[in-house]
């Protein structure tokens, strides 16, 4: 696994340090227990530091999904598959979609849903 720092200081209230960045194979193979999970919209999801690879499918499904990804490498990637960034989480989110590990207290968020490093999501209860 490659391991990226995605702290950022345009995040303030996200804290996403230390936390390893999944391949995107292994992060795309999320997508469908994520799906699963949220199941359709209509709703809003934030997709924290995965580059967008969670938004077209979710979209898809219903949801409105803003992505936030504090590498600016990653946020151009997010930008090529034609996801709606933001810099900052701002406003209420039915979801969050966030690596495990990432700090995402603060972000007002009913469901919590967590893809650790073997690319398995799960709601955080």
């Amino acid at each position: 696994m490659i391991s990226a720092a995605l702290a950022a200081p345009r995040c303030p209230n996200v804290s996403v340090w230390a936390v390893r960045r999944l391949p995107p194979a292994l992060a795309a193979c999320a997508t469908p227990q994520i799906l699963e999970l949220l199941g359709d919209g209509p709703g809003r999801v934030l997709e924290l530091g995965f580059a967008g690879i969670h938004a077209r499918p979710l979209e898809l499904a219903g949801w409105e999904v803003v992505v936030v990804e504090p590498d600016p490498r990653h946020a151009d990637r997010a930008r090529e598959r034609g996801a709606q960034l933001a810099e900052r989480p701002e406003g209420h989110f039915d979801a969050v979609v966030a690596p495990a590990g990432a700090v995402v207290e603060g972000i007002d968020a009913v469901r919590i849903v967590l893809v650790d490093d073997r690319g398995r999501a799960a709601e955080r209860g």
